[in-house]
């Protein structure tokens, strides 16, 4: 399907930007955030010195985003095809991140460490169990973390419109490092449905579908390709319910309330993911709404608001977002995602 750029540049601009605001919110509750910032976060901001974004100047992205962008830029290298080698160059990046202790979650970092020998710890704790003398089963079932989805955009914008297509490169993708049932189930949802978002014409409806849809395959396809077993509640059906709560709300900032008091918006991917479908459904109309939700819901603010940038500005494309949005992004990173979605396009 031939894509329209301004979609691929939405999805990229999206996810940046929500992840740079982010940033500045992770951690904290709502009631947090406006004592801190004297109200909600609507704009980029510098992260305070008592999160994990604090090395960052307003503006700049987290793992959230930079992960997706090497995947992106590696895969583009590789004749877009996910393997090995171009896995390994992309995360050898961003190994070389100076930031990367913040930033890196610990799923994430017993990667590195299997596969790199990197031996630096995470600000961000230790895997339950990764001291025991011995083997837990399902490893204590602590790698079922949304940094399998966070970064899952590269397998829908190399497949858009084909969601089973996507559904597998994003599987093809988390293999490198989060192998196992309920992460793989979290990414499956997150591509399939900027996937559907990418088509010409589409729907808000039809994108959550798209989403459900992706979750129930990827977490067949991951049984099937022997991924790791994982106890954990169903990111499809936590997905369902969180839509339901989310459309029954006229305004995000209600939302937000009940979304992170039955759903939650933490670390786990039948949270983040989830809450993500909830916030969209909530503010289907409005991207910029959709990102704002995100950076204000608390906890893993970073993480939530990626996802619901990607989709929405897959969905509205860059011309529903505000122009800063991306001379911020592109400045503070040093990036150039308009070129970066021109190549993606062909």
């Amino acid at each position: 399907m031939q894509v329209d750029s301004d979609k691929v540049l939405g999805c990229l601009v999206g996810a940046a930007a929500a992840d740079a605001m982010g940033a500045a919110t992770e951690v904290r509750t709502q009631q947090q955030i406006q004592d801190y910032f004297g109200g909600w976060v609507t704009d980029f901001r510098k992260p305070p010195a008592d999160t994990f974004g604090r090395c960052n100047e307003a503006g700049m992205c987290t793992d959230d985003f930079l992960q997706g962008y090497y995947i992106m830029e590696s895969l583009l290298n590789h004749q877009r095809q996910v393997s090995d080698a171009a896995m390994r160059e992309a995360f050898s990046r961003w190994l070389a991140y100076p930031y990367y202790a913040n930033f890196t979650g610990p799923t994430t970092r017993a990667a590195m460490k299997a596969i790199f020998n990197d031996e630096r710890p995470s600000l961000q704790g230790e895997l339950e169990g990764e001291k025991q003398s011995v083997q837990i089963i399902n490893n204590g079932n602590a790698e079922a973390t949304n940094g399998s989805a966070m970064k899952i955009w590269p397998a829908a914008l190399l497949h858009p419109g084909d969601t089973d297509a996507a559904i597998a490169c994003a599987l093809d993708v988390c293999r490198f490092t989060h192998n196992n049932l309920l992460a793989m189930s979290g990414a499956a949802a997150v591509a399939a449905a900027i996937s559907e978002a990418l088509r010409p014409v589409t729907s808000a409806d039809a994108i959550i579908a798209a989403g459900v849809y992706g979750a129930t395959r990827g977490y067949r396809l991951a049984q099937e390709q022997g991924a790791m077993t994982v106890a954990g509640p169903s990111v499809a059906r936590r997905i369902d319910l969180a839509v339901q709560i989310g459309r029954r709300h006229r305004h995000w900032e209600t939302a937000i309330v009940e979304l992170n008091d039955i759903i939650g918006s933490g670390l786990h991917v039948s949270e983040a993911v989830p809450a993500a479908f909830g916030l969209f459904a909530c503010c289907p109309d409005s991207a910029v709404d959709a990102i704002i939700s995100a950076v204000n819901i608390g906890n893993d603010t970073d993480t939530v608001a990626t996802m619901v940038g990607a989709i929405s500005g897959a969905f509205h494309g860059a011309g529903a977002l505000p122009a800063h949005y991306l001379t911020t992004v592109d400045s503070m990173n040093h990036f150039d995602l308009a070129t970066l979605a021109r190549k993606i396009a062909g």
